[in-house]
């Protein structure tokens, strides 16, 4: 009884040693991953910081401003690129819309107008006098075909 009782105690010491090499062993690997992942998470906190100086830096009003000046070359808004709230339609089939690739709906815009040049001015003082139907002219019947 006393050999079987040591030959117990034995092979428990043996799989309690196992036992406790195996767990330190997966401490240690937990430990380097623990470790690696907090790396890479210092790494990316320094890259959004990188690039959030960057996004500052971009879109700093004053460096926008010199960009637009050196590459827009905007003009003055002259008075015939100007329009009254009388000109826009408001009949809503003016108002036509397209689906783009996201099947989202888009307005479409209209033709962009012809820059005025040194007649328009001329040619918008003429224009102030509208030229409608005269209320005396009788509106042409529509031909029904029917000849008896």
């Amino acid at each position: 009884m006393t050999k079987i009782m040591t030959g117990f105690w034995f092979l428990m010491t043996v799989l309690i040693g196992v036992g406790t090499y195996w767990v330190s062993h997966e401490v240690e690997r937990l430990e380097r991953r623990y470790a690696a992942i907090q790396s890479d998470i210092l790494d990316e906190q320094e890259s959004i910081h990188v690039f959030q100086a960057e996004w500052s830096y971009l879109n700093s009003p004053a460096r926008i401003e010199k960009l637009a000046r050196e590459y827009l070359k905007l003009d003055q808004i002259q008075p015939l690129q100007m329009a009254s709230i009388d000109t826009i339609p408001t009949d809503t089939d003016a108002r036509r819309y397209r689906l783009d690739k996201f099947g989202e709906a888009v307005a479409y815009m209209p033709a962009p107008r012809d820059r005025p040049n040194d007649s328009a001015y001329d040619e918008a003082s003429e224009n102030l006098i509208i030229d409608g139907p005269s209320v005396g002219i009788p509106a042409p019947t529509p031909d029904t075909g029917d000849t008896q």
